[in-house]
Order: C-alpha cells, then structure tokens, then sequence
C-alpha cells in the first residue's frame, strides 16, 4: 500500500516520528512538505536535515489577523496534480489548521476510491470562536466527516471530536504524539550533564520551548520569585530557560530588574543535544500552550508543572503522582506547584511515575502501532 504524508510545514518533531515510521513500516511512503516558513519562525524541512526523500510544494501561506488572534492559511496549488501524479492509497494529512489543501485531498480520493485520515488535536483551547468559524466550520466539518479516520494526539481530542463533533467512537484512534525516547535518551551527554550538575548545585527547574507569550514564560520567573520571596526555595535553585524567540529580550531584562541574574539562566535555542538539560533538571514547568515538552520531559523522568496545554496534560500529568497542572489560573497556584513537587519526599516517587508514563503507553512505539491501525481502518 503507498501511504502520503501531507505536513503544511514539516517540524524537526515531525521528522523524528516519520524517520522511525518509515523504517517500520512495511508500506511504501511519500511525504509532501508544504514548505510553509516564515522569517520569525522557520518550521520547513528545507530548514532541517531529514533522511528520507521529502517532496516540497510551492506554498502560499498568508496569514489573516482577526481580533487578535493569528489564522494561518495554508494552499499548496500543486497538491491535487502530485496526488493523481503518485497516486496514494491512503493520505494522512493535518486536519483543522489545513482545510483548503484537505479540499484537494478529498477530491482526489473521491475521483480515484482512495481514503485520507485526519490527524489533529482537535481545537486549540486557548482560541475564542468568532465569525470565521461561522463561515469556515461547516467546511471543516464536511471534510472531517468524508474522512475515513479521525487519528487524535490525546484522549481530550477524541472526547471532543465525539462529543462535539459527533464522530463515532470506532473511527477516532489515539496515535500519542511522542518524542523517539530511544534517540532522545541517546542524545544525553553525560560529562555534559555533570558538568551542568556542578555548576548549577542544587535543585534546578527547566523551561524548554519558544520564548512567546503564548506560552508565558513571564509567569514561571513571577513564580520562582514568589518562592524566593516566601523562602519556600531550598538553597541554590535555579530556572533554566532553553529557547528562543520574541520574548527572549524583554525576559533578561525583566530578569536583571530583579536581580537574578546569578539564579535565572538563558540558553538560547538548543536542538541537538537538549536531552542532556532534560537529564539535568529536576522538575520541568509547562506555563503555557504547550503539549509535546510533557513526553519529553516525562521521557527522562522529571515531573511536569502545567497550565492550559494541548491536552497531553489530562494523559501524561495524573496529580500528585507524575505532576501537577494547575487548577487556578496565577502565580501563587503556579509557585505553589512547583515547590510541592520540588520537596525531597516527593520528587523521586513523581520521577519514576513520570518515566512509568512513557516506558508503559504514551512513546512513539505505541504511536507508530495506532497510524498503522489508521491506515489499516476499514470503515
């Protein structure tokens, strides 16, 4: 069976999960990059190092700004004429975020008795609905029903596309997005983590991703100020921020009003190699959107702090047991969090629930098994 992959960008995660795929995988597979990118932040392959034969379209991708909130257009005009072209049996393309190109998607499975999964999280929660989706849900809706599988990264999505959206149970699947935990672990350095350990004595929490509002980075500096202020904080613990992006000035300077420069430390951007802060922190801190930072923390076994994610949280997170995610929305909440998790009786039980969660169900061994069974799906 030739099975296609349409990514409107393909991300260096994404990569990771369809490098091990098409080495497991008895199918023949084709992978279609939208090339969407941008100057603030590149996402295409054409900027990362896949090992597999990647097709890039050409791309139109604008972006329309609507009551503050971003909504990405993707349109790859070429995508039809490549299908009928390579002719897949099954096409398994991102759901909501890439409706216009999933037009193309069903015409042509529709002309020629093929079949496509839609591949989502579902919706994005922290998105207030307006009069665009007025005008484009009916769409969307139409092009989800016409799919043959509804292929969800958490529970929380599948809830909602069967209670919402009506979906029957038997045609929506779990596939977990996950890190490789294999590579990931490979990764670690381990002169690199002592020396980190050394350096940093003591207990160190970690924020890893883009530096954005949206994932508000602001709050967790606020919480760790709010331990210091309280003396909740044991002698010698740090914040680490490993990443970049638009906040990343406006945090070091907020940083040095405070004064703690010594206790709050910036990496910048790290890819290869980012296993070894994982290994060398002792709790991780989700403040923001975020979701697959959850399974890769938990890959190394630190317990997770989260707020509003992509609903990996409700899967990965059970309270009290592998973390916490914060039921009131402020500082102290999050502070609170943190410095529970952070007390000697209970860090080391949360580690080991925290890596039980990964080594049991939610790796990329479970995933690779549930895209099989999608594309296998007879509906």
């Amino acid at each position: 069976m030739k099975v296609a992959f349409f990514q409107p960008y393909l991300a260096n995660w994404r990569i990771t999960f369809l490098t091990r795929f098409i080495e497991n995988t008895k199918h023949e597979v084709i992978v279609y990059d939208g090339g969407f990118s941008s100057k603030k932040d590149e996402k295409s392959v054409t900027n990362n190092n896949a090992v597999f034969e990647v097709k890039k379209l050409s791309s139109l991708s604008p972006v329309l700004k609507f009551k503050g909130q971003n909504y990405p257009f993707y349109f790859s005009p070429f995508l039809f004429f490549n299908l009928i072209k390579d002719r897949p049996d099954v096409i398994i393309t991102e759901g909501e975020i890439n409706f216009i190109n999933n037009i193309s998607i069903f015409l042509y499975c529709l002309i020629f008795s093929k079949k496509y999964v839609w591949w989502s999280l579902g919706k994005v929660r922290t998105r207030k609905k307006n009069i665009l989706n007025k005008v484009f849900d009916p769409l969307v809706n139409f092009l989800l029903k016409k799919s043959n599988c509804i292929m969800t990264r958490t529970s929380w999505a599948k809830k909602y596309y069967i209670e919402e959206k009506g979906i029957p149970e038997n045609r929506v699947i779990i596939a977990p997005n996950s890190m490789d935990e294999d590579k990931a672990r490979s990764e670690v350095i381990p002169t690199f983590v002592e020396e980190l350990k050394l350096k940093y004595e003591g207990n160190r929490i970690l924020y890893v991703g883009a530096l954005t509002k949206e994932k508000r980075p602001k709050d967790l500096i606020d919480a760790y100020n709010y331990l210091l202020n309280n003396k909740l904080l044991l002698n010698n613990t740090y914040l680490w921020f490993v990443g970049a992006g638009p906040e990343l000035d406006n945090l070091k300077k907020y940083t040095e009003q405070l004064g703690l420069n010594n206790n709050i430390i910036f990496f910048g951007k790290v890819f290869e190699g980012v296993g070894s802060y994982f290994e060398a922190s002792d709790i991780v801190v989700v403040p923001g959107l975020g979701g697959l930072v959850i399974n890769h923390a938990m890959i190394f076994g630190k317990p997770v702090v989260s707020g509003v994610a992509d609903g990996t949280e409700f899967d990965l997170i059970e309270e009290n047991i592998s973390g916490h995610i914060l039921k009131e929305d402020n500082i102290k909440t999050l502070a609170l969090n943190i410095n529970n998790v952070l007390k000697p009786e209970n860090l080391e039980r949360m580690s080991r629930a925290a890596k039980y969660k990964v080594d049991s169900f939610w790796n990329i061994k479970t995933m690779i098994s549930r895209v099989e069974e999608c594309i296998e799906y007879k509906s």
